[in-house]
């Protein structure tokens, strides 16, 4: 069974990384959501309720007002997946590492894999139509990696008592 479970481990580190790079590697374009948020949403109802929030990320201000409503909504769709993937990939990460490695040596390098994925993901995004890579996205990215490694660590301190 264990074997299973190491094979599972590296199935998913590499389903991650290649969705990663095959992400990275669309334009803009094909995916955007703001058609399909604008059929879900209303958007005049939730503009109002919304429309005073602004907030600074990359250089610029996010609003309802910059962006539209579809569109304001878009960026925290888009933003918490940044944040879900990376916390995904650096548990990832620390399960492929920790069958190598002790707990000590697995979770920093696990962060330092993590943060580096995110690196070469947005610089990857450079290369792509309508993309740009982002200083502000590579934060997130280390917040939601680090996040993960910190519950992992508190999982590992105070184990369950049976």
């Amino acid at each position: 069974m264990r074997r299973y479970v190491r094979v599972f481990d590296y199935l998913l580190l590499a389903a991650i990384l290649i969705g990663l790079f095959i992400s990275s590697s669309q334009p803009y374009s094909q995916q955007d959501l703001r058609g399909t948020i604008s059929k879900m949403v209303d958007e005049e109802k939730w503009g109002d309720r919304i429309g005073d929030v602004a907030i600074p990320y990359g250089g610029k201000e996010i609003s309802v007002g910059e962006k539209g409503t579809a569109g304001f909504i878009e960026f925290f769709l888009r933003k918490g997946t940044h944040f879900s993937v990376f916390a995904l990939l650096a548990f990832s990460w620390f399960r492929v590492i920790s069958h190598h490695a002790s707990f000590a040596v697995a979770l920093p390098w696990s962060a330092f894999a993590s943060v580096m994925t995110a690196v070469f993901d947005e610089w990857h995004q450079t290369f792509s139509p309508d993309r740009a890579g982002l200083v502000a996205d590579v934060l997130l990215d280390t917040f939601g990696s680090v996040t993960m490694l910190l519950i992992i660590t508190l999982i590992y301190i105070f184990p369950r008592k049976r």
